[in-house]
C-alpha cells in the first residue's frame, strides 16, 4: 500500500470532517493520533497492549481510578503528571483509560525516542509538539504529558515523588490556555514500587544520576546536548529490564488547575500546576518510597476482596 492510499484510508476512518481537517496538516504518523478512540481501541497493537497489560494492572496490581467524574467526556483536556524511573504504567493506564471510559489518551513522548520506537504511534502517542497537541485539544482528545520529561525521571530515587521540572518546560500551560481546555493533575500511588529495576537501581547506588545532571548544569556547549540526547535514549532502554512487584496501584485524578489570561502570566499558572501536582503527591504518597507499604496495601486490599466475597 503506497503512501496515498495509506493518507485516504486514515482520513476515511475519521467521521468528524473538522477533525479530518486538523489531521490532514500532518504526516502519515502524526495523523494516527487523530483516528477515532474506537479506531485506535480495536486495533491490532491496542488490543495487543490490552493482553499484556490490562489483566496485569487489574488482578495483580488491583487497579483503580478515582477522580473520573472530574472530567468532562465530551471535551478536550491536558492530563500533566509526573514522571517515573520505569515507564511501566503508561500504556497500561492508557489501556485501562480506554476500557473504562472509551477514551484513548493521546500520549506526548519525547521527539527523540518517537523515530526510534515507532510502533508507539499506533497506540495513539506521538512527539511533544505544540502545534500538533494544539490540533488534538481544538478537536476535543484527551491528551496527557509530563512535563518535567526524562529529567525527572532520571534525577535519581531519592528523589521519588518531587515534582522536577526544568524551568524551561512551559509549553504545556500555552496550548492549554491557547485551546482553553482543563490542565487536569493525575498521580499514581506507589507508581515508583510496582517495578524493581537492577540497573536503575545499581544507577542510583552509585549516584551516577547525580554525577550526570552535574555534568549536564555545566551547560558545556555542543557536550550537554549530546549529553541529554544519549542519556534519554539509554534510560529509555534500560527501563524495559524490570521485576513486578505487587503493589497497589491507584490512579488519582485531582482537580483542574483554574487559570484566568486576564490576570496570569503563563508563569503563574506554571507554578500553580506544579504546586497542585506536588500537593496531589503528598496527599496520597505520603510515606514517600516504600516497597514495604506498597506491598501491604495490595494484601489489604486482597483481605478486602476475600472478605467481601465471603460475606455471599
Amino acid at each position: 500500500m503506497n503512501l496515498m492510499n495509506i493518507k485516504k484510508k486514515i482520513d476515511s476512518s475519521i467521521d468528524d470532517p473538522l477533525v479530518r481537517n486538523e489531521a490532514r496538516r500532518y504526516s502519515v504518523g502524526t495523523r494516527l493520533a487523530f483516528l477515532p478512540d474506537d479506531v485506535v481501541g480495536q486495533s491490532w497493537y491496542f488490543r495487543l497492549l490490552t493482553l499484556i497489560y490490562y489483566y496485569i494492572f487489574v488482578y495483580f496490581h488491583d487497579f483503580e481510578i478515582i477522580g473520573l467524574n472530574k472530567i468532562d467526556p465530551n471535551k478536550g483536556c491536558l492530563f500533566i503528571s509526573r514522571h517515573s524511573t520505569h515507564n511501566a504504567e503508561i500504556q497500561g493506564v492508557i489501556v485501562f483509560v480506554y476500557h473504562k471510559t472509551g477514551r484513548v489518551i493521546r500520549s506526548l513522548i519525547h521527539r527523540y525516542l518517537i523515530p526510534l520506537f515507532p510502533i508507539l504511534r499506533l497506540m495513539g502517542s506521538l512527539p511533544g509538539k505544540r502545534d500538533t497537541v494544539l490540533s488534538l485539544l481544538n478537536s476535543r482528545f484527551w491528551v496527557a504529558v509530563i512535563p518535567g520529561g526524562a529529567d525527572e525521571a532520571m534525577i535519581g530515587h531519592e528523589n521519588a515523588y518531587k515534582v522536577y521540572w526544568p524551568n524551561k518546560r512551559k509549553g504545556f500551560v500555552r496550548v492549554a490556555t491557547q485551546a482553553q481546555v482543563s490542565i487536569v493533575p493525575t498521580f499514581m500511588s506507589n507508581q515508583e514500587e510496582m517495578r524493581w529495576n537492577p540497573i536503575l537501581y545499581l544507577w542510583n547506588f552509585f549516584y551516577l544520576g547525580r554525577l550526570f545532571f552535574f555534568i549536564v548544569n555545566l551547560n558545556i556547549p555542543i557536550l550537554t546536548s549530546l549529553l541529554k540526547v544519549t542519556g534519554s535514549i539509554i534510560w529509555f532502554s534500560m527501563t524495559w529490564i524490570q521485576i513486578p512487584i505487587p503493589a497497589k496501584l491507584t490512579l488519582y485524578i485531582g482537580d483542574p488547575v483554574e487559570y484566568d489570561l486576564s490576570k496570569d502570566t503563563i508563569d503563574d499558572i506554571v507554578e500553580r500546576c506544579r504546586l497542585s501536582l506536588q500537593n496531589l503527591i503528598n496527599r496520597h504518597q505520603p510515606y514517600g518510597k516504600s516497597y514495604s507499604n506498597a506491598i501491604q496495601q495490595r494484601i489489604e486490599a486482597i483481605k478486602k476482596y476475600c472478605k467481601h466475597h465471603k460475606t455471599f
